[in-house]
């Protein structure tokens, strides 16, 4: 009988911690995200951090913004910023959009920034941001960025020479089996007004190139505009290795010269 009552009371206890466990891992409001740092400056006293899930490159980046004063996290009212590459004889910026309070975790700012160009001997990139504070104090100030080359972005001009941005959005990483597939594309009204074009065609066509003049193409599903510039569709990868993915925009019904995308697919 007392083991009875032993082990009830264990099971109690197990029940208990169980409880409390699930109760912490469903309600941590500012779960950890894998972040990396890219860049930080300090102006009046306050620390601006730039962090991204990866090194920034070429297409579509997302960008975390965090604001501290002596180690500890502020949030401020609002966060304003402006990408420009410094050219030397030109500037000129790329598409992005404002940062706004991260939904994964509210202690950041996040915006995505379309790189269109890689920095280096051509140019080196910086961001401009503006910080309101929730005192209404505002700090300003420029943070030097890298970006790498990629193969995530190319770009085709019309007859008009209307220049189009495309983006390979997703997958990040290609992966045998079903992928949701998305691209980007951007125009340039201006050196710094690059807005997303939402009423073209796209056609595509996935290849995997086998040697000796043979090779295959897949499953896939040409994307449609989904609206802020996104064309949502579908590949099903047969296999692994390298495949090149040809795009081809419709606009006006102009057909526009094809672009190529080269990359690897993974085994899951």
């Amino acid at each position: 009988m007392n083991m009875l009552k032993v082990c009830g009371r264990i099971a109690a206890i197990a029940a208990l911690v169980f409880t409390a466990v699930s109760c912490n891992t469903t309600n941590d409001s500012n779960p950890k995200l894998d972040l990396i740092p890219i860049n930080s400056v300090t102006v009046d006293g306050y620390t601006i951090s730039l962090e991204s899930v990866k090194e920034l490159e070429t297409g579509s980046n997302d960008l975390f913004w965090k604001i501290e004063q002596d180690g500890e996290i502020m949030t401020p009212q609002s966060v304003s910023i402006n990408p420009i590459m410094d050219m030397g004889d030109m500037m000129h910026s790329t598409p992005y959009n404002q940062p706004e309070k991260a939904k994964e975790d509210d202690r950041y700012f996040k915006n995505m920034a379309v790189f269109i160009m890689p920095g280096g001997m051509m140019g080196s990139w910086s961001i401009s941001f503006e910080i309101t504070l929730q005192n209404d104090e505002v700090i300003s100030g420029e943070m030097p960025i890298e970006v790498a080359s990629s193969w995530r972005l190319t770009s085709v001009r019309d007859d008009n020479d209307n220049i189009y941005f495309i983006t390979w959005h997703a997958p990040k990483t290609p992966v045998v089996g079903g992928n949701d597939l998305t691209f980007m594309v951007h125009t340039r009204e201006s050196m710094m007004n690059f807005p997303a074009v939402e009423d073209l065609e796209m056609e595509i066509y996935p290849y995997m190139d086998m040697g000796g003049g043979s090779g295959h193409s897949t499953d896939f599903t040409n994307p449609k505009a989904s609206g802020d510039g996104l064309y949502e569709g579908s590949i099903n990868y047969s296999m692994s290795g390298t495949w090149t993915t040809s795009v081809n925009l419709i606009a006006e019904n102009d057909t526009l010269p094809e672009v190529v995308f080269e990359y690897s697919v993974r085994a899951e």
